[in-house]
């Protein structure tokens, strides 16, 4: 599986120890990012990071992705992206009780945007 590079794994990692669900450092120029630990298992914890618009009153993800933090290797994995606007939902890794589900190639997509968007979210977030 493809991890976070160095740069966006430090920039999630200092996300994570801002200790809060909501970054929001640019009166309104950019959407604010939410952070969220959803899930924590014996390899993994599995992190959310979202940009949420509205719609019709609904709350929008616009995207959403989940990032597994392996907790001996402490590499990020992304493995998920969703865009409500779009009507997209990708699932690029699957634990099952039977193993590990991998689509090479979509979690390899996956990584490459995490990287720039983490990049993004720093840069807007007036976080580097």
């Amino acid at each position: 599986m493809k991890t976070l590079d160095k740069k966006a794994s430090e920039i999630l990692r200092g996300l994570l120890a801002l200790q809060t669900t909501k970054i929001d450092n640019t009166d309104g120029a950019y959407m604010p990012v939410h952070i969220e630990i959803i899930d924590r298992t014996d390899k993994y914890n599995h992190i959310s990071l979202a940009h949420y618009g509205q719609q019709n009153g609904d709350a929008m993800r616009d995207p959403e992705m989940i990032i597994a933090l392996h907790k001996e290797s402490q590499q990020f994995v992304p493995y998920y992206y969703r865009n409500d606007y779009m009507g997209m939902e990708q699932y690029s890794v699957r634990w099952t009780e039977e193993g590990v589900l991998l689509n090479r190639r979509l979690q390899a997509d996956h990584t490459v945007f995490a990287n720039k968007w983490l990049r993004n979210i720093a840069t807007q977030q007036h976080l580097l």
